[in-house]
């Protein structure tokens, strides 16, 4: 059997990083150090985690982010050892590789469809600042679980699995959203007027189906949520981009429209909380101003509450709903509370969409999953779910802070960042000494760090626009302070290298 190598591994115990990520971090060292050579065998867990007072498991967890990210591979009797091509990830190529070795494309509105879908990166990724990630180490997974367990241990949780649920989700759940809007949002609806949904994506779809067609036009923020953008093109509607500013989107580039009569009514899609993805808030006056064009124009508004959850230093504006806007429709998502993964969001119509809602929801999918509502629904009672968001802003708080400090350390006076006052993610608009946001991407990618172009992150940029060139996407949430710091670190190499 091949013998390990003897490393000169040391734990530092007040630098405050996890341990497994300072063991996992002076291995890659010596990967790249040549130290460690491709097909060398590491020392086994108890050996390491003896030397370094610590538990097998901590050890185990600094294997398992090697091997996730292809530096190292265990096999099975026989321990870990150094991947075969594990000193050529670290390899820092050319910031623009040829144009043979380049991809072939998919089609743009593929590329910049849900975001869901991201070609895998062509490098090791240690720190990945991916927008609209939550954090997974925050999900109530314990209480997650006794609720699933005591709703399916008696009968009548057993049989409701049998059962078809209301198309427009349980009543429970729909009560408990309707009191949350009312004392987090002041939206005061009626349960009724809410219709459960798999997420945002599907209540987009379902409003398409509703408002476009060969006759209809829909308006949208630009830079957009390409979710949005890309539905009137499937729809044969007329798509208007209207621009947005420190301020959110300017009302008064908004355009007078004059419906034929018989077509349907414009849409207008807006993200006035934490615009997507640049991540201004929608200020009041023009909020006011939004409604009235809307009024004035028989248009009905979409108001994405994206990242309306999170807002770090003032207190948040009324929603459109809010303030009165009987042709507005609310759109919001347990996606960055609790995970993507859960598909649970939720739409509130005018009462006079409620039916039509209804029933195209019944014609789509017929509800939601059953047991996941009533989780959710038990989720809300006894402050649970008030209790979580309230921890979940401390956190991501703190997390925005080191991030926004950090590029202000490295970027100086050139810093210039938008949309760090709400939500889980920031746009850092870039110094014009720097080459593109694309080339600034790749080069923080052989560093182990991904950051995010609009154009990869489910955002459509107006043709002619420099911002997808000069801006990049952080989101922090799903990353610890430790990690920020570490991944900072970092993007200062590849900043180096790009001056």
């Amino acid at each position: 059997m091949a013998q390990s190598i003897p490393l000169p591994l040391r734990i530092d115990r007040e630098s405050g990083v996890p341990y497994q990520h300072q063991i996992a971090d002076q291995l890659e060292r010596f990967i790249f150090a040549g130290l460690l050579k491709p097909g060398d065998r590491l020392p086994s867990l108890v050996e390491l985690a003896d030397s370094l007072a610590v538990s097998k498991n901590t050890v185990l967890g600094a294997f398992d982010k090697l091997s996730e990210v292809g530096f190292i591979q265990g096999l099975r009797g026989r321990g870990f050892f150094v991947s075969a091509d594990g000193r050529a990830l670290t390899a820092v190529p050319p910031v623009s590789p040829p144009a043979s070795a380049q991809p072939a494309l998919a089609p743009d509105w593929l590329q910049q469809g849900s975001g869901v879908h991201i070609d895998p990166p062509a490098a090791p990724v240690r720190h990945d600042f991916k927008v609209g990630r939550p954090s997974a180490d925050a999900f109530p997974y314990r209480l997650w679980s006794r609720l699933s367990s005591e709703l399916l241990r008696y009968a009548p949780g057993r049989q409701s699995m049998t059962e078809y649920v209301p198309a427009c989700g349980l009543w429970g759940l729909r009560m408990h959203i309707a009191d949350y809007l009312g004392v987090a949002k002041a939206i005061r609806v009626e349960p009724e007027q809410v219709i459960v949904v798999a997420g945002i994506q599907e209540a987009l779809s379902l409003l398409a189906g509703r408002f476009l067609g060969a006759d209809s036009v829909a308006l949208a923020e630009t830079p957009c949520y390409s979710g949005f953008y890309n539905l009137p093109e499937l729809h044969h509607a007329k798509i208007r981009s209207v621009g947005v500013d420190g301020d959110g989107l300017r009302t008064d580039d908004l355009p007078l429209l004059a419906a034929a009569p018989g077509s349907r009514a414009p849409l207008v899609y807006v993200t006035p909380a934490h615009q997507y993805p640049l991540g201004y808030t929608l200020s009041l006056a023009r909020r006011r101003a939004l409604l009235d064009w809307a009024e004035r124009n028989g248009a009905y508004v979409v108001e994405d509450d994206y990242d309306g959850d999170f807002r770090y230093e003032e207190a948040p504006l009324p929603s459109l709903m809010a303030l009165g806007g009987g042709n507005v429709i609310h759109l919001g998502t347990f996606s960055k509370v609790l995970g993507p993964g859960l598909r649970l969001g939720y739409m509130v119509c005018p009462p006079d969409l409620v039916e039509e809602m209804a029933r195209r929801k019944a014609l789509l999918n017929n509800a939601c999953p059953s047991l996941d509502q009533a989780v959710m629904a038990r989720f809300f009672e006894d402050n649970n779910y008030a209790r979580h968001l309230h921890g979940l802003r401390r956190r991501y708080r703190e997390q925005r802070d080191c991030l926004v400090a950090g590029l202000r350390r490295l970027f100086g006076a050139d810093c210039r960042i938008s949309g760090e006052q709400a939500g889980m993610h920031l746009a850092l608009h870039l110094p014009a000494w720097l080459p593109s946001a694309r080339d600034v991407a790749r080069t923080a990618m052989r560093c182990g760090v991904r950051v995010y172009t609009l154009s990869e992150s489910a955002s459509t940029v107006e043709a002619g626009s420099d911002l997808d060139d000069k801006v990049l996407l952080f989101g922090y949430a799903a990353l610890p302070s430790a990690s920020i710091e570490d991944a900072l670190g970092r993007l200062a190499l590849a900043v180096d290298q790009l001056r």
